[in-house]
């Protein structure tokens, strides 16, 4: 696309660094503090403590006087990043193009994608959608230029629009104290009778560049020229995400939530990958014990941070916390390619993502050594065939390949004799005789379908060559 069309949308999460630490806000929450490096003024709050008339740079002291409790963080840079990264992961459906823009803005190049969403207020309402899921606070404004973008969102100017003359008409009356100017005294530009951009804008760049330096000139002609702001966002090759908890949580309930906002980022990383993963690895970090590790399996794969947070919350259920938990990570680095699920047409099948979803909150809840699954090997004999497999670790397409639809899955360890005048037949005879090679007799059986009229079960029975019946399976 040719720089000169390109549209620029710029995004400013102005508690973000607060947000980082508590979470989006929320109205039943009490007042939250986020103090400066030095602790002694309130650099963001809450609408809680808003409301109670905490602001912005006010002495900490002062803001104590008037609230009752609070719940207090201190200012952390590593933090606010991170989270501007896990809202660039949330965003990265909707745009290729995002750059960071540090401590707490972001760069979308929305100008390439507009003919695929089908126009700006196309785009926008997805925009708007997932920015609101995402609970976060956010001004934002788009621009013909990168720049422009940037000043608008952040002194609050909501312009949407393709237009660069409309733009740079909003723009126009912005006082040069709000242009981002990179000098140390705007008040110089006050006494030369420059007050707003527009003035500002009209004035020799020459006699500005020899006034106040190149770095003037090169701010002002981004305003009007495309040029990018802040580092290109990518993808991580793996998945691997640390949250602090506020309040060290002694029992597993206390570990859902932080645990659910990790989930929701990696369901945004998973979607921009277009993949699902098959395992998770949560470590839990305790004061002074060594962490607890556990490792939690979906067995065909999942993909949203529903199924893996009811996955996580049965693993959590039977892992005793030894120390309370600090600090929760959630790693994954096992990919696939995200291959949908294949519907049935008439409805007469039985999902096969019901059932590895079921199998998958057994593992979960018994742990992996517990569950195992019926596999059939290359013996054919039926009753040597059958073994029990891990349920991860079972290759079911194999078994699916193997097992016949007329051979049922569970089969007795011992077979049972029975009487033939008790059952219906329905098909048979199939014959199994492998030959003499066989070791240490040989083997020969006919098979026979039947149902048990008594018990009402679909039974498979084994007639052997001395004329007596067996029952060796039964079909679910």
């Amino acid at each position: 696309m040719d720089s000169t069309r390109r549209l620029w949308l710029f995004i400013e999460f102005p508690a973000l660094a607060l947000e980082a630490w508590f979470g989006p806000d929320d109205p039943q929450r009490p007042p939250q503090l986020l103090l400066a490096g030095n602790g002694q003024s309130v650099l963001q709050c809450n609408a809680a403590a808003t409301a109670l008339g905490v602001r912005e740079g006010m002495s900490t002291n002062t803001a104590y006087c008037l609230l009752e409790s609070v719940e207090i963080a201190q200012y952390d840079a590593q933090l606010e990043r991170e989270q501007l990264g896990r809202l660039a992961l949330v965003l990265y459906r909707l745009c290729a193009d995002i750059r960071l823009c540090p401590p707490s803005g972001m760069l979308l190049e929305i100008g390439s994608m507009l003919r695929l969403f089908g126009g700006l207020d196309a785009f926008l309402e997805q925009l708007w959608a997932h920015l609101h899921r995402s609970g976060y606070r956010y001004h934002c404004a788009t621009g013909h230029t990168a720049l422009a973008a940037r000043l608008l969102a952040r002194n609050r100017i909501a312009l949407f629009s393709q237009d660069a003359v409309r733009i740079r008409a909003e723009l126009d009356p912005l006082p040069v104290d709000a242009l981002d100017l990179p000098i140390k005294d705007p008040a110089k530009l006050t006494r030369m009778g420059l007050t707003t951009y527009a003035q500002l804008r009209r004035a020799p760049r020459a006699e500005l560049g020899y006034r106040f330096g190149p770095e003037m000139v090169r701010h002002l002609n981004a305003l009007e020229q495309p040029d990018a702001l802040g580092q290109r966002f990518t993808l991580p090759p793996h998945f691997n995400e640390r949250l602090e908890l506020l309040h060290e949580a002694t029992q597993a309930d206390g570990l859902l939530f932080p645990v659910k906002r990790l989930l929701v980022t990696l369901e945004a990383y998973l979607q921009a990958r277009q993949q699902s993963i098959d395992s998770l690895h949560l470590k839990l970090e305790h004061r002074e014990q060594p962490p607890t590790r556990l490792h939690v399996q979906a067995v065909r794969g999942a993909k949203t941070a529903q199924e893996w947070q009811h996955l996580v919350g049965l693993a959590l259920e039977r892992q005793p916390l030894p120390a309370p938990v600090l600090a929760v990570l959630v790693r994954a680095h096992r990919f696939h390619a995200d291959a949908g699920q294949a519907g049935d047409l008439l409805g007469t099948a039985y999902p096969a993502a019901d059932a590895d979803r079921l199998l998958s909150l057994l593992v979960s809840r018994l742990g992996h050594d517990r569950v195992r699954t019926p596999m059939c090997g290359a013996d054919p004999r039926p009753l040597q065939a059958g073994r029990l497999d891990p349920a991860t670790e079972a290759d079911r397409s194999v078994q699916s390949a193997t097992f016949s639809r007329h051979h049922p899955v569970f089969l007795l360890p011992e077979p049972v004799a029975v009487r033939p005048g008790d059952y219906d037949w329905l098909s048979g005879p199939e014959r199994i005789a492998p030959g003499d090679w066989l070791q240490p007799a040989p083997f020969r059986r006919d098979y026979f379908r039947a149902w048990h009229r008594q018990h009402q079960q679909l039974h498979w029975l084994a007639r052997h060559d001395d004329r007596r019946w067996f029952l060796e399976g039964v079909f679910s």
